[in-house]
């Protein structure tokens, strides 16, 4: 059997984006990955801030957001513009080769816009397909590409999407051709038994185990879409998924208590 050759991929988020010491930590916690890597981003909390200062509306529900158009063209210069341009000026300052992506680039993400029903949700889009074919040949030239959640209709329309779930889905996709390792970086040293603190760490959380937090209510909504896209992420083929704000610990996710 033929091994597989790694690729690290790395969905950064929270408030690491919006401090300038934390997206530092991230640069250099980024950079001591070995191999093969991308950097998948959204940008919430900038885009929460933009939208205040510019008196447009934001809205959540489950932990993601209602995109109106208005919404929408933040979230185009926050994740296309300015945090994907940063990220990519600061990889390139620690020697990297980083190239910086929306979905619509390349047709990488290809979604359609999602249904009103029940919830209509606005310019948002669920993803169809990665085009991995693209990614390999920039992993293969020794490209670190850095991605934003925004992926591209069949009509050609840019949606935003859960970075989240970007991350999972290009986990999955790329895990048929090479041994995937995803992490959810963000604030918090990991999946918390409390939120406010930080200390009280799950260092491993089992599938059930999550299934039963959930209909308790005891997560906060924040973490949903991490875990949720976590647990997708193995159950297609990825090799392994973490939580946290250190590449050596965190949260470990595994489909069986």
């Amino acid at each position: 059997m033929i091994q597989k050759e790694k690729v690290t991929i790395v969905k950064a988020g929270g408030r690491v984006l919006d401090s300038e010491a934390e997206l530092n930590k991230l640069l250099k916690e980024f950079d001591s990955i070995d191999g093969k890597k991308i950097l998948v981003h959204g940008g919430g909390v900038f885009i929460n801030e933009l939208c205040e200062k510019l008196d447009i509306e934001t809205q959540m529900v489950n932990g993601r957001r209602i995109t109106s158009k208005e919404n929408m063209d933040v979230v185009l210069m926050a994740c296309a513009g300015k945090l994907n341009k940063e990220l990519v000026s600061g990889l390139n300052k620690l020697g990297m080769n980083a190239v910086g992506f929306c979905g619509g680039d390349l047709n990488i993400i290809q979604s359609r816009k999602r249904s009103p029903h029940p919830i209509d949700f606005g310019m948002v889009g669920d993803i169809e397909k990665i085009n991995t074919e693209w990614l390999q040949i920039f992993l293969d030239k020794g490209v670190v590409p850095v991605m934003s959640s925004i992926s591209q209709s069949g009509s050609f329309e840019l949606l935003n999407t859960n970075a989240d779930t970007v991350a999972s889905s290009m986990a999955a996709a790329l895990a048929k051709i090479y041994d995937v390792e995803l992490f959810f970086y963000f604030d918090k040293n990991g999946v918390l038994e409390d939120a406010d603190n930080n200390d009280s760490l799950i260092s491993i959380l089992g599938l059930n185990t999550f299934l039963t937090m959930k209909q308790a209510k005891s997560i906060h909504t924040g973490m949903l879409p991490k875990l949720d896209n976590g647990f997708l992420a193995l159950k297609g083929g990825v090799a392994d998924v973490k939580l946290g704000n250190s590449m050596g610990q965190g949260t470990k996710l595994i489909i069986e208590d």
